[in-house]
Formats: C-alpha cells, structure tokens, sequence
C-alpha cells in the first residue's frame, strides 16, 4: 500500500480525531507522518456535517486511510455541533483506557480546555493546526505542528520550556530574518524590515512568547544586536554588534 505509514512506536496507542470544520483534507498524510513519530493510530476519528457538500472532499481520503466519518448533524440552524461530538468521544476515550495519547486536529481554541484535561490525566496531547491557532491550544499540547508551515517552524510546547528556552532554540529564525531583510549587504535594517522579515518565517509570531513586548526587545534580548533610535519618530535601526 503506497500510503502506508509506519509506526516508530508502536506500543503507545493514539487517537487521531479531526475537526473536519477547522483542518485541511489536503494535510491527512503529513498528519498521519507526524503522529507516527510517537506512536501508533488506533483510533482514527474525522467529524462533521456530512451533508454539507464542502465537506465532501473527506470522504475519499478517510476511506483510503482507514477513518471513520462521525456525524454531527446541528440541531439548530447555524449551530455547530462538530466540536462537541469531538469533545464527548475524547473524554469517553480518555475514561476507557484504551489510548495513551490523543491527537487534536483543529486550529480552534475552543479545545484547549480539552486538551489540559488530558494533559492532566498525565497523557499524550498533541495538536495539528494552521498558523492561526491561537497559543491557548498550542500550549496546551505537548507539541503543536502547523499544517500550513514547514518542520523548522513548528513549535513544541513542554511543561520544561521558558520563554528564554525558546528564544535560544529559534534564535537561528530570528538571524535569518536579519539576514534575509539585510541581503543588499548593508550592516544595519529597520525595525518594520525585519517584521516583514520574520513574519515570511514565522507569519504569526508573538513577542511574548520569548518573554517580550516587542520585536525590537527580541533582538535585544538575543545579545548580538543594537536597536538605534533614528530622527523619525518610531523608527529604528537594528544593528549587528561588531
């Protein structure tokens, strides 16, 4: 089978469920590739309205990779029901044992609070999402991996992680901003180059997740720039300290 995915864990039991409203059908492989990192897929869940025809699409790829379609018919009118029929299972499977860890495929913050419940069951959460997914959820997750980015921009979240620790660990993000903004050779950028920069590898990017308020406290904080003030108001100069 050409799209078998191989388990590098196989005795940690997982539960794959998809929020077919908030995650892309175009994605199921590199999700399935992600998840298989830690363990093996035994149950594999994607919910929706089913009579929706946007929803359609799912059908095919759930039959070839072996999910089972869970109805969430709304009851009333412009209700969404997916993401309670997606909560319900998951606690069900929380309480039965039968899984080590879950997988929550959505970029919707209305499963953090689902996620921490896991979490303090002391077992695996982790999430798949698009770029937008607010860092309630993301930080809820053991590691978060983003459908829409590539491997060097995935954030992992542990218990064990500072806003400092991050820093460190995506400093080399923050230089090849600089370098990219500063390509004509020029030894100093500003401020709002390097935000268009950074923002190409890190669309969404949140100061205070290295423990700033600003972009420009950021490079400072990495100890190897100057930002020089210049005579516009608000705009600065981001220089390399020789």
């Amino acid at each position: 089978m050409k799209n078998k995915i191989p388990s590098n864990n196989k005795n940690v039991k997982l539960a794959i469920l998809i929020d077919a409203d908030n995650a892309s059908v175009s994605k199921i492989h590199e999700l399935l590739v992600f998840t298989a990192h830690y363990g093996q897929a035994t149950v594999k869940r994607i919910y929706g309205d089913w009579s929706k025809p946007a929803l359609s699409s799912w059908k095919e790829p759930a039959r070839e990779y072996s999910f089972r379609l869970i109805e969430a018919l709304p009851y009333v009118k412009g209700k969404n029901t997916t993401d309670i029929s997606l909560v319900i299972d998951a606690m069900d499977l929380l309480h039965s044992g039968s899984v080590d860890g879950f997988c929550i495929v959505s970029s919707d913050s209305d499963y953090t609070l689902l996620a921490q419940r896991i979490r303090e069951e002391g077992m695996l959460v982790l999430g798949y999402g698009e770029n937008k997914t607010p860092e309630s959820f993301i930080n809820s997750c053991k590691e978060f991996k983003f459908s829409d980015k590539t491997d060097t921009t995935s954030i992992k979240s542990t218990n064990n992680e500072t806003p400092d620790s991050m820093l460190k660990k995506e400093a080399h993000l923050f230089e090849k901003a600089y370098n990219n903004a500063s390509n004509d050779g020029k030894s100093e950028v500003t401020l709002s180059q390097l935000g268009m920069a950074i923002k190409k590898l890190l669309p969404k990017y949140k100061p205070r997740r290295y423990g700033c308020k600003t972009l420009g406290e950021i490079y400072e904080k990495l100890g190897t720039y100057l930002i020089v003030p210049t005579d516009v108001k608000g705009m600065y100069i981001v220089e390399r300290k020789s």
